[in-house]
C-alpha cells in the first residue's frame, strides 16, 4: 500500500509537521506460492534423508518420513507467513524533524533527526538507532531481509522492527538521510572544528587527530597531515590511506558499522583539507600501500577482482566438465548422452566449486590485511614484540609449511604452475586494461575467453602436470614469456624509487632462469632427448654457469683501473688529451668509448645470466622440481622397461635351452614341426636361394602363436617391476645405462639358444623342398611365436627365480596336436575377423561354420594363421582371405622379440 496523506488534528507533534505515513505492502498470493515452492526441494531432501536413515536402522520409516517431509515444508511456510502478516502491519510516519515507527503491538519508536544514527548497507538497506538503543530496520519490498538489528557498540540495543519493506524508497530513503544530515553535519563540523571531538561509534574526529577507539585504552590515531585519501570503495566500505606511524597504513571498515557515515564523510573531509591546506606538501611523498591507489584507478579497472572470480568459477566448471565429459569413448548414442550428462555434472559441481575458491581467493587479502598487518602494526606500536611474533608466526607459518610441502611432493607441477599463472596472468592484466577502455561491448569482453582458458590450463596443469613441459604448443608461451620480463625489466629500471631499481636486473635474471628451466624441461619431452642427451644438457648448463661466474678480484682490478682512469683525466686533462689524439684511430673520428658504462654494463649482463643460470641449476639438479617428472619419471619408468625386457630375456633362453635340450635327447619328438614348415613354404613359397620372404615368416610365428595357446598355459600374475634405488638423477640414469647393456647381453644369448634349438630341430628333418638354411629360418620364427610372444618365457622366468609353478617339457611345447592347434587358430581368428568387422559371412563361406573335424592335416591351421596375418598387415599373398575394413589396424597378436 503506498503512503496515505494524513491531516492535523490537535496538538503541532513535537517533531514538526506530518509529512507522510508508509505501510508494507501485504503479501501477494504468488509470493507464498513462490514460499511454497522454494520449500518443496527441503521437504523431499528431509523425507528422503529419513528414509535412509530408518533403512540403516532397519526400521519401518514411511509414515515418519512423510510426517517429517509435511513439517519441513509447513513448519517454515507458516513461521514465514506468519512473519509476513505481522510485519505489514506496522507503520512509519515521516515528519519534518524525525520519523516515529509503530510496531505490530502498538509500540512507537521515536527517532528525532538531531539524534539519530543512521547505518547503511548500499542505498536501498538502512538501519535507525536512536539514543535508547531501540532499533528498526528496512529495506526495499524487492530485496529480502534488510540490515538485521546487529548490536552497536555502546549500547544496549533492542530491535522492535526487523526488514520492515516499504514501497516508495525513492521518497523516504533520502528524505531520512538529507533530515539526519541536515540536523546533524553543522553541529559536527563546527565541534571538531573548535577542538572538540565528534564520536562515529569506534572512530573518534577532531582538529589534530582521525582515532580509532581500541579496548584497553591502545586507540590508534593519525594527524590529519599523514592521512593520503578517505573515500568508499565499491561496495560501500570506507578506506583510510595513512603514513602516521601510530595508525594502520590500509584502514578498512563496512559501511554499515559506522553511523551517519555521510557526515563523518564531509566532516573528516574539511579537517583533511583545513590541515592539509595549512602544512607544507611533502616533497616526495611514499608511494607503497593505499597510498597509490588514486593514481592506479586510472590505469587498472575497478573490477578486475570481480572478473578474476568469473574466471576462475567458469574455468574450473569448463576444466571439470572437460575431464567427466571425455572420460570415456563416444561410439554411438547412448555413451554420448552419458558424456553429455558428465559433462554437465561436472560443468554445475565445478562452477560451485569454482564461485566458493574464487570467493575465498578474493577475500583472503581483506582478511589478511585487517587480521593480520593491523594487528601487527598496531601491536608493533605498543611495544607487544612477543604477541606480535607469535601471530606472525601462527598466520604465516601454516601456508608456508603447507606450500614447501606440496612443492617437495608435487615439484613437476607447482613450478610449470607458477610460471603459467605469473605470466599468464600479467598478459591477461594487460589485455583486460587494454580491451576495458573501450566503447565496443565485443572488444570490452575479448579477455574473457583466453582468461577462462588460463584457468582451465592452470587447473589442467595442477592435475595432470604436462601443460608446459609435454605439449608442442606450450612453445608459443616462452616467446611471450621472454618479452614480458623485458617489459617488466624496463618498468622496474624506470621507477623513481631506488629499491625498485636495485631489483629489477634480478627480478629479470630470475624470471628468465625460470624460463630457462622449464624450456630445457619442454625442449627434452617433445624431442624425446635420451638420458645421455639429458646429461649432456646438464653439463653444458652447468658449463655456461660456471663461465658466467667472474670473479669478484677480477671486477675489482677493473674498476680500480677505471678509478685511476678518471683520476688522471681530473688531474693532467692536457696529457690525456694529447694521448687521446694519437691513439684514436682516424676511422672513429670523434667517438668515445665509455669504458665505465661498458664495464658495468657487462659485470651487470654476466652477473644477471649466472643468477638465471643458477635459478635453472636449482631447480634442474639440487631440487629437481620440474625435471622430477618430464626427466626422472620417464627414466625411472625406461629402467623398469628394461629390467622386465631382460627377465624376458632369460625366461625365453631357458625356454629354448629346454626346448634344445629335449630334441637333442629325443630326435623324433619334434616330427610334426616338419609338416608345418612344409604347409607354411607352401601358402608363401620361396625361390630356392634366397631368404625366407616375410610372409612365410609371419604365418609361421602366428602357427607358433596358436600352438603356445594350445598348452593351455595361464598367463602368470606380473611381478612388480624393479625401480631404481638412487636418490639423484645420475645414479638413475647410470643404472639405466647398465640395464640396457645387461638387456642387450641378455637377448644376444637368447638369440643363440633360439638358433642351437632351430638347428636341432631342423637336423631331424627328412629331405625337405626347400634348402636348410629357408628351414632354419622358418623354425626360428615358429619357436619366436611359441616361446616369446605368449606366456611361456613369463613361466620359465619367473620358476627359474623359484617363484612359479614348473613349465611344461621340451617335448610337450613342440608337440603338436592338429585337432587342437585347429581348434585355437579357428577360435582365434574368427574372433580377429569379428574384431576387425571384416565380414563373418566371407569367413564362413571360406572356412566353414563350427570348427574342422573331419581334416586332419595341417593346411586348415596354417590358412587360418595366413589369415590372422592378413587381417593385421592387408599384404601378402592370400587368397580368399577376408580384409579389414579398418585398414589392418593391428586386430590380434602381437609381435615379440624379431
Amino acid at each position: 500500500m503506498g503512503a496515505e496523506e494524513s491531516e492535523e488534528d490537535g496538538a503541532e507533534h513535537p517533531l514538526g509537521r506530518h509529512r507522510r505515513t508508509y505501510r508494507p505492502q501485504p503479501g501477494k498470493p504468488s509470493a507464498y506460492a513462490l514460499l511454497l515452492l522454494t520449500l518443496v526441494p527441503f521437504s523431499i531432501l528431509t523425507y528422503l534423508l529419513t528414509l535412509l536413515l530408518c533403512a540403516f536402522f532397519g526400521w519401518e520409516g514411511t509414515i515418519a518420513a512423510g510426517v517429517l517431509g509435511g513439517l519441513a515444508l509447513l513448519g517454515p511456510f507458516t513461521v514465514r507467513a506468519l512473519w509476513y502478516r505481522r510485519h505489514t502491519r506496522v507503520e512509519f510516519r515521516l515528519y519534518e524533524k524525525g520519523l516515529v515507527a509503530i510496531a505490530a503491538d502498538s509500540t512507537e519508536a521515536v527517532y528525532p533527526w538531531s539524534s539519530t544514527a543512521v547505518f547503511m548497507n548500499g542505498s536501498r538497506r538502512y538501519k535507525l538507532s536512536n539514543p535508547e538503543g531501540t532499533v528498526v530496520t528496512l529495506g526495499a519490498a524487492h530485496r529480502g531481509f534488510a540490515l538485521g538489528g546487529e548490536k552497536i557498540r555502546g549500547l544496549r540495543t533492542r530491535t522492535v522492527i526487523r526488514g520492515a519493506q516499504l514501497p516508495q524508497e525513492e521518497e523516504w530513503g533520502p528524505a531520512i538521510r538529507q533530515g539526519v544530515r541536515d540536523a546533524q553535519l553543522t553541529t559536527a563540523a563546527e565541534t571538531a572544528l573548535s577542538g572538540g571531538e565528534v564520536s562515529f561509534g569506534e572512530l573518534v574526529l577532531s582538529q589534530d587527530l582521525l582515532t580509532v577507539q581500541r579496548r584497553r585504552g591502545l586507540d590508534d590515531f593519525t594527524t590529519w597531515e599523514d592521512v593520503h585519501s578517505l573515500s568508499l570503495t565499491a561496495d560501500g566500505d570506507l578506506l583510510i590511506a595513512s603514513r602516521g606511524s601510530d595508525f594502520p597504513t590500509r584502514f578498512a571498515r563496512p559501511g554499515y558499522q559506522i553511523p551517519n557515515l555521510e557526515i563523518f564523510l564531509d566532516v573528516a573531509r574539511q579537517l583533511h583539507e583545513r590541515r592539509s591546506q595549512a602544512a607544507p606538501a611533502p616533497a616526495t611523498p611514499t608511494p607503497t600501500g593505499p597510498a597509490s591507489t588514486a593514481r592506479d584507478d586510472e590505469e587498472s579497472p575497478r573490477d578486475v577482482p570481480e572478473l578474476l572470480g568469473l574466471y576462475v568459477t567458469f574455468g574450473v566448471g569448463a576444466w571439470a566438465a572437460w575431464r567427466l565429459g571425455t572420460r570415456q569413448e563416444i561410439d554411438g548414442p547412448g555413451s554420448a548422452l552419458l558424456a553429455a550428462v558428465g559433462a554437465a555434472f561436472g560443468g554445475f559441481f565445478g562452477a560451485v566449486f569454482g564461485l566458493g575458491f574464487a570467493a575465498a581467493l578474493l577475500a583472503a587479502p581483506r582478511i589478511v590485511g585487517e587480521l593480520l598487518v593491523e594487528s601487527l602494526i598496531r601491536w608493533i606500536r605498543h611495544r607487544r614484540y612477543v604477541a606480535a611474533t607469535a601471530l606472525a608466526l601462527g598466520t604465516v607459518a601454516p601456508p608456508v609449511a603447507l606450500l614447501f610441502v606440496l612443492f617437495r611432493a608435487i615439484p613437476s607441477r607447482l613450478v610449470p604452475l607458477v610460471a603459467l599463472l605469473f605470466f599468464g596472468g600479467w598478459t591477461l592484466l594487460l589485455a583486460v586494461r587494454r580491451c576495458g577502455a573501450s566503447e565496443r561491448l565485443i572488444v570490452r569482453h575479448l579477455p574473457d575467453l583466453p582468461g577462462v582458458l588460463l584457468v582451465v590450463l592452470a587447473v589442467e596443469q595442477l592435475v595432470s602436470g604436462d601443460v608446459l613441459t609435454l605439449t608442442p604448443a606450450a612453445g608459443l608461451f616462452f616467446p611471450l614469456a621472454i618479452w614480458l620480463s623485458c617489459r617488466g625489466w624496463r618498468k622496474l629500471k624506470d621507477s623513481t624509487r631506488p629499491t625498485v631499481q636495485a631489483v629489477a636486473d634480478i627480478a629479470l635474471s630470475v624470471e628468465l632462469g625460470l624460463l630457462l628451466t622449464l624450456l630445457l624441461v619442454w625442449l627434452a619431452n617433445v624431442l624425446s632427448f635420451t638420458p645421455p642427451q639429458v646429461t649432456v644438457v646438464r653439463g653444458i648448463v652447468e658449463m655456461a654457469q660456471a663461465l658466467t661466474e667472474v670473479h669478484w678480484l677480477y671486477w675489482l682490478a677493473a674498476y680500480t683501473v677505471l678509478a685511476i682512469g678518471s683520476y688522471a683525466v681530473l688531474r693532467w686533462p692536457d696529457h690525456v688529451a694529447r694521448m687521446r689524439r694519437r691513439l684514436r684511430p682516424a676511422r672513429f673520428s670523434e667517438s668515445r668509448l665509455p669504458l665505465g658504462i661498458t664495464a658495468n654494463f657487462a659485470r651487470r649482463s654476466l652477473s644477471g645470466i649466472n643468477v638465471g643460470i643458477m635459478v635453472a641449476l636449482l631447480f634442474l639438479v639440487v631440487l629437481a622440481p620440474v625435471s622430477e617428472g618430464p626427466w626422472k619419471r620417464p627414466v625411472a619408468e625406461r629402467y623398469a622397461l628394461e629390467v622386465q625386457r631382460r627377465q624376458y630375456a632369460e625366461g625365453a633362453a631357458a625356454a629354448y635351452k629346454e626346448i634344445h635340450q629335449q630334441v637333442s635327447a629325443h630326435p623324433r619328438a619334434a616330427a610334426r614341426l616338419r609338416d608345418v614348415i612344409l604347409a607354411v613354404h607352401r601358402a608363401a613359397p620361396t625361390p630356392p636361394g634366397e631368404p625366407v620372404n616375410q610372409t612365410a615368416l609371419d604365418i609361421a610365428r602366428q602357427v607358433g602363436r596358436f600352438q603356445a595357446a594350445t598348452l593351455a598355459l595361464d598367463d602368470p600374475a606380473p611381478q612388480p617391476a624393479q625401480t631404481p634405488e638412487a636418490d639423484d638423477l645420475d645414479g638413475e640414469l647410470d643404472q639405466l645405462d647398465e640395464s640396457q647393456q645387461r638387456t642387450a647381453e641378455r637377448e644376444q644369448q637368447t638369440d643363440r639358444f633360439a638358433e642351437l634349438a632351430s638347428l636341432a630341430i631342423t637336423r631331424t628333418f627328412d629331405a625337405l623342398d626347400l634348402g636348410d638354411n629357408q628351414a632354419v629360418q622358418l623354425v626360428k620364427e615358429y619357436l619366436g611365436g611359441l616361446v616369446e610372444d605368449g606366456p611361456v618365457k613369463k613361466i620359465f622366468h619367473q620358476w627359474g627365480e623359484g617363484i612359479g609353478q614348473p613349465p611344461p617339457d621340451g617335448g610337450r611345447l613342440v608337440r603338436i596336436d592338429v585337432r587342437r592347434l585347429t581348434t585355437v587358430a579357428y577360435d582365434r581368428t574368427r574372433a580377429a575377423v569379428e574384431r576387425a568387422d571384416a565380414g563373418l559371412l566371407a569367413f564362413y563361406g571360406r572356412f566353414g561354420i563350427g570348427i574342422p573335424t573331419d581334416d586332419t592335416s595341417l593346411t586348415p591351421a596354417i590358412d587360418l594363421a595366413n589369415q590372422h596375418r592378413y587381417l593385421r598387415q592387408g599384404t601378402g599373398p592370400c587368397t580368399g582371405c577376408v580384409s579389414s575394413t579398418t585398414g589392418g589396424s593391428g586386430t590380434g597378436g602381437g609381435g615379440g622379440r624379431r
